[in-house]
C-alpha cells in the first residue's frame, strides 16, 4: 500500500472504506474500487493533482475522472482510484490482502435488563462495528424475558452469559413487578418501591457474572484497547479493570444519572435542572424544588448502596487490588449521556460528557422501511390515525380497568380516528363493537410515525420513543407511567409540539377526548413538532460521527486522568464555597460593629442639653 502512495500525504490511522461500484463504463470484469481514508484529526482540501490513479494491469492511468465540479476533492486526506482489469475471483483475492491496522478491539458492556438500555447500548456496538472496529456485546442476562431483545444488527460477536442454577432460585421476573407502577405515585415516597425491582436484580446478575469464570478468561484472550459500559450498574467497570482495560467509556441510556453526575464532579442542581426522576419541569415551585431535592437524593443514595454491594462482589472474585467504584468511574475517559442539547434541559457538564442523543434513532434505516401492505389499509380507513403504545416495560394489558374503560370510551367519541393501540393480549372482549380501535401485539412504531398517514402519537414518554418522536416531528400526548419518563415528557413539552396529562387522568373520558382533539387539531403542535424535527435532522454533529470520533480518540491517546474534576473532592463547604461567604459575612459584620460602636462612643460623648418649656 505504502509503494502506491507517493503524495506524501501522511495516512492518519483510522479505518479504511471500500466502496465497490458497479459500471458500465467499463468492461464487465472492470470494477471501480475507491478507498477513501477519513481524517479525524484535520479536514483537508486536494487538488486532484495530488490524488493517485492506477490499473492493476500496468495500463496509463484512467483520465476525466472527475467532473468539472469535483476539481477538489473535499474532507478527504487521500483518495486512491484503482481499476481492477481481471477476472472477479482475483478481485477478492486482492481485497483479502487488504488489511488495516487501525481497528481497535472494543467490548460492550450491557447487561439485559430493560428493552430501551440494551437497544442504546447495541447501537454503540454497531456504529463502532460499521466504523470497521473489532466489536464484543458482551449480555449478563438480568431478564430472562430480555435475553432475546438485544438489539444488535452489525456486530456478530455477541456473548451472552446466562443466568446459572443459583441465580434462577433467586431472582424475581422483572415482569412481575412491572404492573404496580400503574398505580404508584413516582414521588420520593416510594422510592424504596421503585428503586427495589432494579437494585435486587442487578445484583444478583453481578454475583451470577463472577462466578462464571470462563468468561474471564475468554474475555483476556482478546486484549481489548477500550472497555464501554453503562453506569446503570459498575459490575462491568469492575471486571474491565480485572481484564487490565484502563481505557474506559460510560454510555448513560438516559440523558444522565444523578448518582454518576455526582461521581464526576458535576454539579446537581436541583432549583433548575430536573432529576432523572423528577415529575416537575425547569420552572418549579418551592415544593417542586424540594421534591426533586427529595427524589434526586434518593437515586442517588439506591444507586451508591447497590455500587457498594457490585464492588464488593467484584473485589472478592478478582481480589482486593480491585479499587472502590468511587475511584474508577471518574477515571473514564468519556461519558456519553443519551442526551440531545437542542431537547434537554439544559445543565452544567464536565467537559468529559459528551452528548449522542438519539443515536438510537437511525433515519436512514426508518426512511427506506416500507409499510406492509396490511399496515398501510389500516391507515387509510380513515382520515386521522393516532397510536397508542405504553411501550415494553409497563404493559398495556396491565393497566387498571377504570382506566382503560376511560380511555375506551374517549376513542369511542372520535369515529374518524383509527387508534392503532400496541397492546399484549388477545383478551379483547372489553373494547367488543368498537370499531375505530385496531389492536396488534406489535407494531413497526418508527415506520408508522415516519408515515404522513399518521396523524398523533400516544405514548408514555420512555426515552427512545420521546427521542423518536423528537426526531420524526410528530404531534403527541404523553402520559408517563413510571422511571424517567415524567421527565422526558417534560423536556420534550417545552418545545410545544406535545400534550402531557397524568396516567390518572386515563380515568377521566371527557379530560382524554379534549386531550386527543387538541392534539389532532389544533395545529399549533404539529407546526412545532416539525420545526423540532428539522432542527435535529440539520444538527452540525452528529451522534454517530461522536461516538466513532471519541472512541478512537481514547483509544490512541486515553485515559485522561487530567480531566478528572478536583470539584468531586470537595466537601459540602469548600465545594459552595460556605467557608468564603463565611469569611465574607464575618468581615461584613466585624466592620459594621465596628462601625456602630464608634458611632455610639462618639454619640455617648456628646452632651445633650434638654430644655423645659413653660
Amino acid at each position: 500500500m505504502r509503494e502506491i502512495i507517493k503524495t506524501g500525504i501522511p495516512i492518519p490511522t483510522v479505518p479504511l472504506l471500500i466502496r465497490v461500484i458497479k459500471t458500465t463504463k467499463y468492461t464487465p470484469s472492470s470494477i471501480l474500487v475507491s478507498f477513501h481514508i477519513l481524517s479525524l484529526l484535520q479536514i483537508r482540501k486536494l487538488r486532484k493533482s495530488q490524488c493517485v490513479e492506477i490499473r492493476a494491469d500496468g495500463r496509463s492511468p484512467l483520465k476525466n475522472l472527475y467532473k468539472k465540479n469535483q476539481e477538489k476533492v473535499h474532507h478527504l486526506s487521500l483518495l486512491i482510484i484503482m481499476i481492477i482489469q481481471s477476472p472477479f475471483p482475483f478481485f477478492l483475492s486482492f481485497l483479502s490482502l487488504i488489511t488495516t491496522t487501525n481497528a481497535y478491539n472494543i467490548l460492550v458492556y450491557s447487561p439485559s435488563f430493560g428493552g430501551s438500555h440494551t437497544n442504546f447500548m447495541a447501537r454503540l456496538a454497531d456504529t463502532l462495528t460499521e466504523a470497521g472496529h473489532n466489536v464484543t456485546f458482551l449480555i449478563p442476562v438480568a431478564d430472562e424475558a430480555r435475553k432475546g431483545q438485544l438489539g444488535v444488527k452489525l456486530t456478530k460477536d455477541v456473548v451472552l452469559v446466562e443466568q446459572d442454577a443459583e441465580m434462577r432460585r433467586h431472582v424475581k421476573p422483572i415482569d412481575d413487578d412491572m404492573e404496580q407502577f400503574w398505580t404508584t405515585d413516582m414521588d420520593s415516597s416510594n422510592a424504596d418501591t421503585i428503586f427495589n425491582v432494579f437494585t435486587d436484580s442487578m445484583t444478583l446478575s453481578c454475583e451470577n457474572f463472577m462466578r462464571n469464570r470462563e468468561i474471564f478468561d475468554q474475555m483476556k484472550s482478546r486484549h481489548f484497547d477500550v472497555g464501554i459500559f453503562e453506569p446503570l450498574s459498575v459490575c462491568g467497570l469492575g471486571f474491565m479493570h480485572a481484564l487490565g482495560i484502563d481505557k474506559v467509556i460510560m454510555a448513560s441510556s438516559c440523558t444522565h444519572y444523578d448518582g454518576t453526575v455526582a461521581a464526576i464532579g458535576e454539579p446537581l442542581d436541583f432549583s433548575y435542572v430536573p432529576g432523572m426522576m423528577s415529575k416537575s419541569g425547569e420552572k418549579m415551585s418551592l415544593f417542586e424544588r424540594l421534591e426533586n431535592y427529595k427524589m434526586s437524593m434518593a437515586s442517588y443514595r439506591m444507586q451508591y448502596n447497590m455500587w457498594d454491594k457490585e464492588i464488593s462482589i467484584v473485589q472478592k472474585a478478582y481480589g482486593a487490588s480491585i479499587p472502590d467504584w468511587r475511584d474508577l468511574m471518574p477515571a473514564s475517559s468519556v461519558f456519553f449521556t443519551n442526551s440531545i442539547p437542542y431537547v434537554d434541559f439544559p445543565r452544567t457538564v464536565t467537559q468529559k460528557t459528551v452528548p449522542i442523543g438519539g443515536i438510537s434513532v437511525d433515519m436512514a434505516a426508518i426512511r427506506d422501511h416500507k409499510l406492509s401492505i396490511e399496515w398501510s389499509t389500516v391507515l387509510d380507513e380513515r382520515p386521522y390515525n393516532m397510536l397508542i403504545s405504553f411501550g415494553s416495560m409497563v404493559r398495556s394489558m396491565d393497566m387498571p380497568i377504570e382506566w382503560r374503560n376511560g380511555l375506551l370510551e374517549a376513542i369511542k367519541s372520535e369515529p374518524n380516528v383509527t387508534f392503532i393501540w400496541k397492546y399484549e393480549a388477545d383478551e379483547l372482549e372489553w373494547a367488543q363493537g368498537v370499531s375505530n380501535i385496531h389492536f396488534s401485539r406489535w407494531v413497526p412504531q418508527t415506520a408508522l410515525l415516519n408515515d404522513d398517514r399518521l396523524s398523533a402519537f400516544m405514548t408514555h414518554g420512555g426515552l427512545g420513543s420521546t427521542n423518536e418522536l423528537a426526531h420524526l416531528g410528530k404531534a403527541a400526548l404523553m402520559i408517563p407511567v413510571f422511571a424517567d419518563q415524567n421527565r422526558n415528557a417534560r423536556m420534550l413539552e417545552r418545545h410545544g409540539g406535545v400534550k402531557v396529562i397524568e396516567k390518572y387522568e386515563l380515568a377521566d373520558k371527557h379530560k382524554i377526548r379534549s386531550a386527543i382533539q387538541s392534539i389532532l387539531h389544533d395545529k399549533q403542535y404539529k407546526e412545532k413538532a416539525e420545526r423540532l424535527a428539522h432542527l435535529l435532522i440539520n444538527q452540525p454533529m452528529k451522534p454517530k460521527e461522536q461516538v466513532v470520533k471519541y472512541t478512537e480518540f481514547v483509544a490512541r491517546f486515553g485515559p485522561f486522568p487530567q480531566m478528572d474534576s478536583h470539584g468531586r473532592k470537595l466537601s459540602f463547604i469548600q465545594r459552595n464555597l460556605v467557608d468564603v461567604y463565611s469569611i465574607i459575612g464575618f468581615s461584613y459584620l466585624i466592620a459594621f460593629s465596628f462601625v456602630f460602636y464608634v458611632s455610639k462612643f462618639v454619640f455617648d460623648r456628646i452632651p445633650v442639653k434638654f430644655v423645659k418649656k413653660d
